[in-house]
């Protein structure tokens, strides 16, 4: 007789907002977290730090979050921006070469300096590590409890997040 493990049920049947209800301390802090990081005052427009985000759960190996927020980038800009994740234009490719280099912890002081030289902003530079970090936790959540997109349950939650992350 297989094992049922609680959290993976939950996640399971209700998704992150299942977890929200299990465990609303520590998932709602998460989502008051992941809205400042989303949705507050930024060099980038929150459609871009969807792109990010989505970009980013793809090499993190997080399909949920990956599939979940290319529908959240959809919601914010359509086709075109979704398409954008996984085909970027050149200024996207660059923002995306140095978030390659903050997900495998291998960043150094002179890649961000070159980063700079390309035009970008230290501004740039620090949202683009607050959503490799953001999303780093989150993939781990997720996959942690087994969670897989499910458009079905998903869809509508993550076309919700454009509006922000706040369930409170």
């Amino acid at each position: 007789m297989e094992s049922k493990l609680k959290m993976f049920e939950i996640a399971e049947n209700g998704g992150m907002l299942g977890l929200l209800k299990e465990k609303p301390n520590v998932v709602g802090a998460f989502f008051n977290l992941a809205h400042e990081v989303m949705h507050t005052q930024s060099a980038f427009s929150a459609l871009d730090r969807e792109i990010i985000g989505a970009y980013v759960s793809k090499k993190f190996g997080c399909s949920y979050c990956h599939l979940g927020h290319e529908e959240t980038v959809f919601a914010l800009g359509g086709q075109e921006a979704k398409n954008l994740v996984n085909n970027p234009t050149a200024e996207l490719q660059h923002i995306f070469e140095i978030a390659d280099k903050v997900v495998s912890n291998t960043i150094t002081k002179e890649q961000v300096v070159t980063f700079l030289k390309k035009g970008f902003t230290e501004q740039q530079y620090e949202d683009i590590v607050f959503v490799c970090a953001l999303f780093g936790f989150a993939n781990r959540m997720v996959t942690g409890f087994g969670m897989e997109y499910k458009a079905e349950r998903d869809e509508a939650s993550s076309r919700y997040l454009a509006k922000g992350y706040k369930f409170n």
